[in-house]
């Protein structure tokens, strides 16, 4: 080995020291977060149907860390739904219960990038995380054992409040693997299926080319796309490549070599019989989208085809029916993400009438797409009355039901005379311990 490699090896292992002590410095400061009277005011409540806590929102992740860690005592469902207001939010959330709970299992349930009643596709990407998300809560659902840690669904009230296609998870991936036969016509057609786009070279995921025994493939869940050789019907090699020179990709830090892959479909309505002989009957009742509809009869993914979902699919669902039997949802800053909702729903009522009301003018029966559209929060209060709920937001008033944590937010220096600094030093006069992370 030689002096350089040897040099970042060392800096290598004392990052991952560093990293250690910090996450057990993190560990000390959760478990002396939890320590005391208002926090075993909500280990009490863990099995009420509903519990509102008052909490800083720097503090939230700590409180839904304690959570989880509360209801794994009780022996009760390890996952949890964890609603903000904001992808943002979403994101920001997902990264600190991976800092305070390094052994956890979080999932992001990305909302669409189009409303429910726009007349535009959700990118690819998206919707290949998404059905990624459902598949996982199909599998735990089904056997609730095989979560054997916590599990942190996080997801935007936009994502939440949208309802979803039943069904979903009866249309698994794809599965690729190596020294498998496939007869390649088949998999071509498989991958039109799943709302693939065969194009002459790919470029960007929910695409796919093929020449010869050579397939390319862009999953809408992968990071680059790979090319798939096959001797005879046989899936001999699966390797990465790039799309912007179509060169193979090397990975010097993996040794072992790709030996399958999952191919997500592109697209949330897949086109089964049902769906097409749906679309065949609307063609002549609706003549403005009659092209639309005959290409989706045909088996054709047609861009928007989304916003049709109420009329075309057999059930739309709330999201939350998708969890396992016993999870616990919640809500983070309750006041925000029903502010959100409500703007949501005014904004999605808008696009309705702008993309359909000409659309369907001169048909000759109406179209009612409003089940397509978001939930407002008596709806989703509704949806999981069934469910434990818990709210964590940074108001509230003096009321025996809350649970008030007694934390406090750091204060905004700005316009004070106190430093940062001096109020660090009076925090450790009045005897506070403090964490520098």
């Amino acid at each position: 080995m030689s002096t350089t490699n040897s040099e970042a090896l060392a800096r290598l292992v004392a990052l991952e020291e560093a990293a250690k002590k910090q996450r057990l410095a993190l560990k000390r400061l959760q478990d002396l977060t939890v320590e005391g009277y208002p926090f075993a005011a909500l280990q009490a409540k863990i099995t009420n149907r509903r519990t509102d806590v008052i909490a800083p929102v720097g503090a939230q992740a700590s409180v839904i860390k304690a959570i989880s860690d509360f209801r794994t005592a009780k022996k009760l469902t390890p996952l949890q739904l964890v609603v903000v207001a904001t992808g943002r939010e979403a994101e920001e959330t997902a990264a600190a219960l991976q800092t305070l709970d390094p052994g956890c299992e979080v999932l992001e349930f990305q909302s669409w990038e189009t409303l429910p009643h726009e007349r535009l596709s959700p990118n690819a990407e998206t919707v290949g995380k998404r059905l990624k998300v459902l598949h996982r809560l199909h599998d735990l659902a089904t056997d609730v054992g095989k979560a054997d840690r916590n599990v942190y669904v996080i997801a935007s009230i936009r994502a939440v409040l949208q309802p979803v296609v039943a069904g979903l998870s009866n249309h698994p991936p794809l599965t690729l693997e190596v020294g498998k036969e496939y007869f390649l016509p088949e998999l071509s057609l498989k991958l039109i299926e799943h709302a693939y786009e065969r194009v002459d070279m790919v470029t960007k995921r929910g695409q796919f080319a093929v020449r010869g025994g050579i397939v390319d493939i862009f999953a809408t869940t992968a990071e680059h796309a790979v090319r798939i050789e096959f001797f005879g019907d046989e899936l001999e090699d699966i390797r990465e490549f790039s799309v912007t020179d179509q060169r193979s990709i090397v990975h010097e830090d993996q040794s072992a070599k790709t030996v399958s892959v999952e191919v997500y479909a592109a697209r949330e309505i897949i086109i089964t019989p049902s769906v097409a002989n749906k679309a065949r009957q609307m063609m002549h009742e609706f003549p403005n989208i009659g092209a639309m509809m005959q290409k989706i009869a045909e088996g054709i993914p047609v861009d928007g085809m989304e916003s049709l979902a109420p009329v075309l699919v057999d059930e739309l669902l709330p999201f939350t029916d998708y969890l396992p039997k016993g999870s616990q949802i919640t809500m983070l800053s309750p006041e925000k993400c029903a502010a959100r909702a409500t703007n949501l729903i005014e904004t999605n009522e808008e696009f309705l009438h702008a993309a359909w009301d000409a659309a369907i003018e001169g048909a000759k029966a109406p179209i009612d797409l409003s089940a397509g559209g978001f939930l407002d929060m008596a709806k989703f209060t509704s949806a999981i009355s069934e469910k434990q709920f818990a709210t964590i937001s940074q108001f509230g008033a003096d009321d025996e039901t809350l649970v008030n944590l007694g934390m406090l937010e750091i204060p905004n220096f700005a316009g004070l005379d106190v430093t940062p600094i001096e109020w660090l030093q009076d925090m450790a006069k009045t005897g506070q311990s403090i964490f520098v992370l």
